[in-house]
């Protein structure tokens, strides 16, 4: 396969609608659209866990797009900054937990057949004492903390899901590697 041209649909302060036309291993020549970031290309999600108990922090944040409340990790765009400095700042704001940091994922896709925009998991490990400060939320922002234990994932997500809430997908595919794995 080899990308023949990408073309610019419109404009927008934060994405870009494009369109790449290719030709596949038999000489078609086929189209593919996708939304990519105008001002970043990747972001880091926060898997944050207690050093002894293994409880998890996930956030409960509103999200515009879906008018809804969607379950999830810690998160933001990768600034000019490395990925670690990102993950502990993104963790600060918008949990008021800081840790230390003890894995980073290679870089990975969120879905690659929509989202031209790249990943890293940071596992962050925090102390088990460990108290929050204030977020420092944006003014876009509205997040809710919530420490959730291991064996308690699945029903935290029920409840989550009763209330309308939307549970995103890592944190849906970390429960389903507890169980099935």
């Amino acid at each position: 396969m080899s990308i023949l041209k990408t073309l610019d649909l419109s404009k927008s302060p934060w994405i870009r609608p494009r369109r790449v036309i290719y030709e596949n291993d038999q000489g078609e020549m086929l189209e593919w659209d996708y939304i990519e970031r105008t001002n970043a290309h990747s972001s880091v999600l926060v898997m944050a866990r207690f050093k002894e108990s293994g409880d998890l922090i996930f956030i409960r944040q509103y999200r515009v797009i879906f008018d809804r409340h969607v379950i999830g990790f810690p998160a933001g765009v990768l600034d000019e900054e490395d990925v670690e400095a990102c993950a502990l700042r993104e963790l600060q704001e918008e949990t008021g937990y800081t840790g230390k940091v003890v894995e980073i994922s290679p870089q990975l896709t969120l879905n690659s057949a929509l989202v031209r925009e790249t990943a890293y998991c940071v596992v962050v490990e925090l102390e088990e004492d460990a108290r929050p400060v204030e977020q420092k939320l944006e003014a876009s922002e509205k997040i809710e903390v919530h420490r959730v234990k291991k064996d308690q994932l699945a029903s935290f997500f029920a409840q989550a899901s009763a209330r309308g809430d939307i549970v995103g997908g890592g944190p849906w595919y970390l429960l389903m590697a507890t169980q099935y794995l």
